[in-house]
């Protein structure tokens, strides 16, 4: 990108600079100046030009070519300072503007740079040239359409514009997902002058476009199977006491799943994806309370308005357990996949792209759920856990080397429920990083390798207090409000060894603290397995 802002400042040198008005100076220290200048001798310029200015600080015209040389050599900040003399002294420099103006947006400074904008419009100074850099300012906010409203505005009030407002309209198209309307402009930029650098830059950039549209693939398959060995799939309590009956809590495991996800190319700002997932986990001890079968649907319209994009996320998920309703299930009970959990949920998310590689995520939304084939204890009024209520969570994004992220996200929710035992509210914190573990040339030869840590905490505070079976006092606790605190940790490696595939292997902790131990557990899983995408 430095290189095309270098040659559309190249371009912008030749059409925007008149020099007619040098060679009305009378101080000989400013003609010196000027003509090293214009003979490209910059050091000996501003040299020249600073004795200038010291020897006449009301020179606009000194100003002006200090600024214009300091430009040059990329000293922007005193190419700034000079160039506000310029338009400030008497008599004001016209052409100062425009440099003025693109010297700050190079320096990202757009507010004061549309302040000078404005002025410059407002005394019709040099309207085309000022036309364009207000495009250059507009596509930086990612005001796409004002952008390409002012590039065509330069094009017709001076033509020598035409290729680099094309080439910038191009840019906005892209910008904006509109790839046919893209390629259209940068092929106008193109044949207004096939042999200068400008088109050079405009036929890569038809080239992104045209594989742009004859790659996109609007189905993606992603096929997945693990096999692990789970220390306590039952989730047995710490205590044996608590845990006492409950046996073989340790087995292997097997986590299978396959997803789809349809991504459309749409023309424009307007979003939408969606995912249909199924995903399968079976046992080797307790197959008839624990293997579980799930599938989910998942719809996000949207519609990206820049640096912001809005989604609305619709989520349902239905959950198969193996189970009857019964509070000890024997091996004998034969007891098949019957409806377990129905989860509903709705909400907007916001994606704000704060710069190249940071991303915030704000969503706010409601659960649902509705279980059937519950295994309880009392009235409905105490154990029914059909739960509804809000959840909303706040995910930071880092993307700091390529392939390499660090996601933070606090989460909250509130459940609802039927059962005033299950009614509380929650906080999650969770972290994820994935870092690769090769230099770039290695990968590529190689496949990426990447090291996955994720870590968590989620506190649970239960509305109501409720009564438990004390074991070592013998006897019924008080009501107690229950509070759970989970927290959880892995580490894996991720070796995408095929474009098409990926070889995965994670341990991963769970323990879960409660002032009811009955709730009180901990679990370790292992599991590798392939990862399968088209």
């Amino acid at each position: 990108m430095k290189k095309i802002f270098f040659v559309i400042s190249v371009f912008l040198l030749s059409v925007i600079f008149s020099f007619p008005a040098f060679s009305q100076s009378s101080n000989p220290l400013l003609d010196e100046g000027i003509k090293q200048y214009q003979e490209e001798n910059l050091e000996e310029a501003i040299e020249t030009l600073v004795k200038a200015r010291a020897a006449d600080p009301t020179s606009s015209m000194a100003a002006f070519v200090l600024g214009m040389a300091y430009k040059r050599t990329n000293d922007m900040p005193d190419a700034e300072k000079n160039l506000k003399d310029a338009v400030a002294l008497t008599p004001k420099i016209k052409e100062a503007y425009v440099e003025l103006i693109d010297v700050l947006y190079q320096q990202n400074k757009l507010d004061e740079a549309k302040q000078y904008l404005a002025t410059a419009e407002s005394e019709k100074i040099l309207p085309a040239k000022i036309a364009f850099l207000k495009g250059l300012i507009l596509l930086k906010e990612n005001k796409t359409v004002d952008a390409v409203a002012a590039f065509e505005r330069s094009k017709r009030l001076d033509k020598s514009f035409a290729q680099a407002a094309d080439f910038q309209i191009g840019m906005a198209f892209m910008k904006e997902g509109k790839l046919s309307k893209a390629r259209e402009s940068l092929n106008l930029s193109i044949t207004q002058n096939p042999v200068s650098d400008l088109a050079g830059y405009a036929r890569q950039y038809q080239d992104i476009v045209d594989s742009a549209i004859k790659t996109h693939r609007p189905v993606h398959l992603t096929i997945s199977a693990f096999g692990g060995y789970d220390t306590n799939i039952i989730s047995k309590p710490r205590d044996d006491a608590y845990g006492a009956g409950l046996d073989n809590e340790k087995g292997l495991t097997l986590n299978s799943s396959a997803r789809i996800d349809f991504t459309p190319r749409i023309e424009g700002p307007w979003l939408f994806n969606a995912s249909y997932t199924a995903a399968s986990f079976v046992n080797s001890t307790h197959t008839h309370s624990h293997d579980s079968l799930a599938n989910s649907v998942f719809l996000a319209p949207g519609y990206n308005f820049g640096r912001v994009a809005v989604n609305l996320n619709l989520g349902y998920t239905n959950f198969l357990l193996r189970t009857d309703e019964d509070l000890v299930v024997t091996d004998d009970s034969n007891a098949g996949y019957k409806k377990y959990l129905d989860m509903y949920s709705i909400g907007p998310s916001i994606r704000f792209l704060v710069n190249e590689s940071n991303i915030v995520e704000l969503y706010a939304g409601y659960d649902k759920k509705d279980y059937d084939h519950q295994k309880k204890i009392g009235a409905d009024y105490l154990n029914k856990r059909d739960s509804e209520g809000p959840r909303g969570y706040l995910s930071w994004i880092w993307l700091f080397m390529p392939n390499g992220f660090l996601n933070l996200r606090a989460e909250f929710n509130v459940e609802n429920a039927d059962g005033i035992y299950w009614n509380n509210w929650g906080m999650r914190y969770t972290g994820n990083l994935s870092y690769p573990l090769l230099p770039q040339d290695w990968a590529n030869r190689f496949g990426l390798l990447s090291l996955q840590l994720t870590g968590g905490i989620y506190v649970q505070d239960y509305e109501y207090g409720q009564i438990y079976w004390d074991i070592p006092a013998g006897a019924w606790s008080n009501p107690t409000k229950r509070r759970d605190i989970t927290y959880s940790g892995s580490v894996g490696l991720n070796w995408a060894f095929w474009k098409y595939a990926s070889f995965i292997c994670q341990a991963s902790f769970t323990g879960v603290d409660s002032n009811i131990p009955v709730n009180e557990y901990e679990r370790e899983t292992y599991m590798a397995g392939f990862e399968f995408r088209y």
